[in-house]
């Protein structure tokens, strides 16, 4: 790889990584390619892209990002996973992997491009729940009061039909007696 070569990887992954403030620093020794091509897969159905890159370019690419913060991690076979948008989901698929595959291990990692996270700290991560469930869980908060409100909004008016409705009963069942 020349110089222009080099230069112009550094410049395209700067890029990258200044729109990921969430990345996580993995070592791959010892990974066969078949279960390495299986990760790279299931990191980009996560939505996130993962790249192995001299540590020495990754460092240069890392100025001015989040990565910068990791910058003394970067020793080693490395890789690095990195999303845009949702680190749950991206620790998860790093954790879960590494799980099967031990020859995976993640080193460190940096969330909301400030957060430093080790490796425990990225399992814990893993565990949290993903975005779409939060806001699942956030739409579900906001929509129980409005429920409650409407049943108990109608709860009187269907009380008041029960009560003409059971008098209405007792009349027509006097007035047949008679």
């Amino acid at each position: 790889m020349n110089r222009s070569e080099k230069q112009q990887l550094i410049d395209e992954l700067h890029k990258e990584l200044e729109q990921a403030p969430h990345a996580v620093l993995l070592d791959f020794k010892g990974l066969s390619v078949p279960a390495a091509t299986e990760f790279r897969r299931k990191v980009r159905a996560s939505g996130a892209r993962y790249r192995v890159v001299k540590n020495s370019l990754a460092l240069r690419a890392a100025k001015g990002t989040a990565l910068e913060r990791l910058e003394s991690r970067l020793a080693g076979t490395t890789g690095i996973a990195y999303s845009g948008t949702d680190p749950v989901a991206l620790a998860k698929v790093l954790v879960d992997f590494a799980k099967e595959h031990p020859a995976l291990s993640v080193k460190a990692g940096v969330v909301a491009g400030s957060q430093m996270l080790d490796a425990e700290g990225v399992k814990a991560l893993s565990t949290m729940p993903g975005l779409a469930e939060l806001r699942a869980r956030l739409l579900g908060l906001l929509q129980a009061p409005a429920t409650q409100l409407v049943r108990l909004l109608g709860t009187p008016a269907t009380q008041l039909a029960r009560v003409v409705q059971a008098r209405q009963d007792k009349l027509e069942k006097t007035g047949s007696e008679a």
